[in-house]
């Protein structure tokens, strides 16, 4: 039984679309929860903004016939839930939004049998080692993951999902902690548990027989609401796996054609140079790392695209080198310079924005919720693009994926409706 790791995701907008056309949505709903079965791939580009969801919709409508019950377009909307959420509470998403289902205090560490995969349990140490070398997991094995972390060892969940996030190449900050705070029981009404026997069903070449998971589900949910922690199993391994090192933006660069256009506006001869060379243009596109699609767009005349990177966001969340020349390997593609800036500091952009302001293009980019990025107009005079969604935005804040689901798809009409209609993100 081989498992569905062998995506090769390249940082390039033609490299989605094929994998979009191996998509059957009907194949897809009968085996997507086999760790061996016909998952997708697409979630590295689609957070990275290769392809919306909306538009994945509606390619594959073209050639299967879809509607709000599929399966797929239901995952698809699970996604854009998570946006909802984190559009509502902002940085609410890092903290525990129901009380945890233990009232004990969790390991603010993750352990290095963990770390290293080297717990005894297959489920866990396979996984970890393909989160390692893939950058990519089945969404079973997230769970099983971040369940194992939570409630068997007492990690704080978002001790589980900082670190998971550094080493996705589709590493959403919503998908991600959200769904770490659903595993918990902390976005939730109970915590998520699995056994030995569920990682039989659904990776039956993963033997988890006779460890600390290989238990009743009654058992399980009382050990998440205990204190136990059941620590690594004995005879588990002495060594395990490395793990890659991960990176704030300036400490590790992939070797990049954009380095020689690379511009720093937190000095001042920085920013003189980039105001000299956008003097020359009527329109400047700044490109984030989700806005990936904008690189390979046709471009407009005296347009300058320009990539953008924030270090206070990547110093907070640091990506591996993976991650990192997935993104910088689109922007070289499409930008002309790559611009730094730092949103943090609040008294340099304060001086920085009226420099921008006199001048004479226009500042476009992308909406994004993401920390740091959102605050770019506290640097530059940015015009925002509406980002492009499948499904509108609930009139009110919706904790429950079912109400939201219910309510927007009402709101939407039929998928052919929402995938052709002029649905933007508010």
């Amino acid at each position: 039984m081989q498992l569905h790791t062998s995506f090769t995701h390249k940082p390039n907008r033609q490299a989605a679309l094929d994998a979009l056309t191996k998509v059957d949505p009907a194949v897809y709903s009968k085996s997507r929860n086999f760790l061996d079965g016909a998952v997708t791939g697409l979630s590295p580009w689609i957070t990275h903004g290769f392809l919306s969801v909306r538009e994945a919709a509606r390619l594959l409508m073209e050639k299967h016939r879809l509607s709000f019950e599929d399966k797929l377009i239901f995952e698809f909307a699970w996604r854009e839930f998570f946006k909802h959420v984190h559009g509502e509470l902002d940085d609410g998403i890092f903290s525990d939004i129901r009380q945890p289902v233990w009232p004990g205090r969790y390991q603010q560490a993750l352990p290095n049998d963990i770390r290293e995969g080297r717990t005894g349990i297959q489920a866990i140490d396979e996984g970890v080692r393909l989160l390692y070398e893939t950058g990519y997991l089945h969404n079973h094995v997230r769970m099983w993951i971040a369940s194992y972390v939570v409630h068997i060892r007492k990690v704080h969940w978002k001790v589980g999902a900082d670190w998971m996030y550094s080493h996705l190449l589709d590493g959403d900050l919503a998908s991600n902690h959200l769904s770490w705070q659903w595993v918990a029981g902390t976005f939730s009404h109970k915590p998520y548990v699995f056994n030995a026997g569920n990682v039989q069903k659904y990776a039956q070449h993963w033997d988890c027989l006779g460890t600390a998971i290989d238990t009743t589900y009654e058992d399980l949910e009382n050990i998440a609401r205990s204190r136990q922690d059941a620590g690594a199993e004995p005879g588990a391994p002495i060594h395990g796996m490395c793990e890659p090192a991960v990176f704030a933006f300036e400490t590790q660069l992939p070797s990049t054609g954009l380095r020689h256009n690379t511009i720093d506006l937190r000095d001042q001869e920085g920013l003189e140079a980039a105001v000299n060379i956008i003097g020359n243009f009527r329109k400047v596109r700044l490109i984030h790392p989700w806005d990936l699609r904008s690189c390979f767009e046709l471009k407009q005349e005296n347009e300058l695209r320009v990539g953008i990177v924030d270090v206070a966001f990547h110093d907070e969340y640091r990506w591996d080198k993976a991650r990192w020349e997935f993104v910088l390997g689109a922007l070289e593609q499409g930008c002309e310079q790559l611009w730094i800036v730092d949103t943090d500091d609040i008294a340099h952009c304060a001086t920085m924005l009226p420099f921008f302001m006199q001048t004479n293009p226009g500042f476009e980019m992308r909406e994004t919720l993401n920390p740091g990025y959102s605050l770019m107009p506290r640097c530059l005079p940015v015009g925002w693009l509406a980002e492009e969604r499948l499904l509108p935005n609930p009139v009110r804040f919706q904790q429950s994926f079912s109400r939201f689901y219910r309510e927007t798809t009402h709101m939407a009409g039929s998928l052919p409706e929402a995938v052709h209609g002029d649905i933007l993100m508010e």
